[in-house]
This record gives structure tokens, sequence and C-alpha cells, in this order.
């Protein structure tokens, strides 16, 4: 059975919205990259990276060559398997980091408060705690916590892996367990943070605490968010990160569709499972972005999956890519490439 148009037909709008429906109605696992924060003022990699370029002035061991470097290619990974550094000027490096997209998330959290903010997350959440499952999972490479604001915006109840209240610890056993809606909650949402989150620290005893919300980094307490690059292989193989990673692994394994939000597949910890299945065992994925990284494109338009849809901003509207159009054929005047937009056209709230 395909989810192909009927022969000799164009891709019209309402067929691109049957399609997607068709696709979310599978119980599909969510997949978040930065693409899908900037919108709401979060750093992209290219910001962050000048952002450190401009904040870390101090000169620490190695950081005139990584600077240099950072610099020429604008890409934080690359810059650090170039030129690695000392773990001394890494745990600098971590530390800006966190005080960067921390700023950024806070100014994103007090926006909300103050009401009227577009949250088309909140849209997504919404629409597939309804008719997909009451316990979605979110899986992510941001540090952030837009995912768990998006949770509780839609009335469902965010699970990191710590527990609640203003103590936090991490308990591996929660991380991706069923569990009964609490009371006030409607829905579950697990949240497995892959790269770490602006609330987990390591503490001096080498515990894992987790402070909500955060103002500074606490004393005598590490953040626990992963560089891209070489720092990130010695803090996998620790929890939280191998907890998660473990269960992020086995939800992609399990997972009957894919939605993918503002990611690039180019994270090795994600993307391996997720290809593999939608290339071998035909799992359904839907790409909303703003524009279709070369990975993606190398990963899935060369030899194109029999089950996808991937939608990205066009200069006259959207270019979409389906099995039928692997090369991408272009939807006139419509935008679909934005969350919104694409969530109003699966509820039929949008127009042609």
């Amino acid at each position: 059975m395909t989810d192909s148009p009927p022969e000799d037909s164009e891709l019209t709008y309402d067929e691109l919205a049957r399609r997607a429906q068709r696709f979310l109605s599978e119980r599909p696992v969510v997949v978040l990259g930065t693409g899908a924060t900037i919108p709401h003022g979060l750093p992209s990699m290219t910001t962050l990276a000048d952002l450190l370029l401009a904040d870390i002035t101090d000169h620490p061991e190695g950081w005139d060559a990584f600077a240099e470097r950072l610099n020429e290619t604008k890409d934080l990974e690359q810059a650090l398997h170039d030129v690695p550094l000392p773990q001394e000027t890494v745990e600098i490096l971590v530390h800006r980091t966190w005080e960067i997209v921390s700023a950024k998330d806070i100014e994103f959290y007090e926006q909300l408060l103050k009401g009227g903010v577009s949250f088309p997350l909140t849209n997504l959440f919404g629409y597939l705690l309804r008719t997909a499952d009451a316990h979605l999972r979110v899986v992510t490479t941001n540090y952030d916590r837009v995912a768990e604001y998006a949770a509780n915006a839609v009335g469902a109840y965010a699970s990191t892996g710590v527990t609640a209240g203003w103590l936090q610890r991490f308990v591996a056993t929660s991380v991706n367990a069923e569990r009964a809606p609490s009371p006030g909650f409607e829905g579950l949402v697990t949240i497995l943070k892959v790269h770490g989150s602006l609330d987990w620290f390591r503490d001096a005893t080498a515990d894992v605490v987790a402070v909500p919300i955060a103002q500074t980094v606490p004393d005598d307490m590490k953040p626990l968010v992963v560089t891209p690059g070489v720092s990130k292989y010695k803090e996998v193989h620790k929890d939280p990160f191998r907890t998660v990673m473990s269960a992020a692994d086995m939800v992609l394994r399990r997972s009957t569709c894919y939605v993918c939000i503002g990611y690039g597949f180019n994270d090795e910890h994600v993307q391996p499972v997720l290809v593999s299945r939608v290339m071998k065992d035909d799992v359904p994925l839907i790409v909303v972005t703003k524009e279709l990284t070369e990975q993606t494109r190398n990963a899935f338009l060369n030899e194109p999956p029999k089950r996808f849809l991937f939608v990205e901003e066009a200069p006259r509207g959207t270019k979409v890519y389906t099995p039928d159009d692997p090369s991408g054929v272009l939807l006139d005047g419509v935008s679909v490439w934005q969350l919104q937009d694409f969530m109003n056209m699966i509820t039929g709230e949008g127009g042609r």
C-alpha cells in the first residue's frame, strides 16, 4: 500500500494535508533540532559560535587556535574535531554555552508568561496527544526547555527523568516509564534530551541534580550539556546521558513514524537508527524545516525511501519532496514549511 496520489495528478494542498494526516496518525515520535527553537529566540549553531567568540575573551589554553578555526567554519562540532581543547578549556566552553542558551531560554519563558506568543509546537503536541497517543515521546538534541514549556502549555506532564519539586534528582528508571496521568495533567510527554538540559548539573559529589529555571550555574556545580564535538564522547558514558541515550535508542527503534522539526540529521546519537528504519523498514518520515541540510538530502533523497514527506521554504512558497517527486515540487504561493502553517494545514485551519 502506498501513500501516493493517483497517477498523472499533481500534489495539491489537500492531498498534502491528507498524506501528512495519515502519517501523523501512526503514533509518531517527534524529533526536535535547533530549527524548532530558533523562531523563539534560541540561537542557531552559527549564532552560538559567534556569541562564544565574542564572549570568551580571556584566552584560556588552546582557545586562540580554536577560535580561529571556529571563526572560519562557524561550525562548533567541526572546530572541536579540528582543534582539540584541554579539559579546563572545554569546561569554560560548556559553562559559557550554558549561559548563552539559558539567557535566551529565560527570555522566551518570560514572553510566555506575558501571553500572546505564537507557539506552534503546542499545536503539534496537542494534536498528537489527542489523535495518536496520550503518551507522546520527544527526542531532542536541544538543551533548552522549549519542549517542556510546550508540553505544559497543552496540559500534559513533561517528564525528563528527574523528580518533581525544587530539589530534583535524576532517576534512571523514570526516563521512559509509563505512568498514569498525574492529577491536574492530561497526557504525558516524555522528553529525551540526549545532549543534556539547562536544568541538569553535576554537583561536588558527582551526583546528578536538577535545578529548575536556574538563573546562573549554581556554585560548585557543572552544567550537564554536551557540546558538539570531541567533549561529548567523554560525558556520554555517564548518567544521565547514558540512560537517556539508551531510552532514545529504544524509542526510535520501536516508533512507527517520525516527525522531525528543524532537525538537520547531523547528530550521530539520533540519526543512525532513524535513517536505517526509514530506509529499510519503510517507517514514514515527515521533515518540516526552513531548509533541508545536505545531510538530510544525502541520507534520503539520493535513494528515496518509500514513505516520506519533506517540506522546506521556497522563494514563492514551499518545496515538497515525496516518493513521487524526490527532487521536489513547488507548492506555489503556499507556506507549509513553518510549523504553524503546517499545523494549520493538518487541522484544516489553513488556506490554499
